[in-house]
């Protein structure tokens, strides 16, 4: 009876572990409160509520539609649509993150390296600035998923920064 208990046990701690290392998430799917890039103006809208200020839609040179920006309180939002279908349609290019406020995909502004790296990985590359202390790891996304980078930018050990982005030019 010992050994089958043993034996259980052994079996349930290895599936916790297994189910443990399946949990990161995808740097370039983050999400805030359900949207991420590609999201469009109307589902940001939708998902986050009135933003603070928004931009008016403007012409921009990088692929000739239109962008804007919208800004919540510690949240701002970058919109293009020139690459979308029918070049009609405002999606998010860029997010950048620097309230506490907001959840993306599990991370907050003050968690730990540690939670970042056991939500995202450990395949990033590391940028620090010896100027203001501060530390960044980038998440680069393939052209597959991008091609865009994830960027978090740490102080003291802690998140302070969480900002991702499509490269589109």
């Amino acid at each position: 009876m010992p050994f089958k208990a043993i034996r259980i046990i052994t079996i349930l701690a290895l599936a916790v572990l297994y189910a443990g290392a399946q949990t990161t998430v995808d740097p370039a799917r983050l999400k805030i409160n359900g949207v991420g890039l590609n999201s469009t103006y109307a589902q940001v809208l939708s998902a986050l509520g009135k933003p603070k200020s928004e931009s008016k839609a403007t012409h921009e040179e990088c692929v000739g539609g239109r962008e804007k920006t919208v800004i919540y309180p510690g949240l701002e939002v970058y919109f293009m649509d020139g690459d979308s279908r029918g070049g009609k349609m405002l999606q998010m290019k860029r997010f950048d993150v620097t309230s506490g406020a907001w959840n993306v995909s599990g991370i907050k502004i003050g968690d730990t390296e540690e939670t970042v790296r056991r939500l995202l990985g450990a395949r990033f590359s590391t940028d620090n600035d010896p100027a203001t202390g501060e530390t960044t790891w980038l998440y680069e996304m393939g052209d597959r998923q991008g091609p865009g980078t994830t960027h978090i930018h740490f102080r003291s050990g802690k998140v302070m920064r969480i900002a991702s982005d499509f490269q589109v030019c």
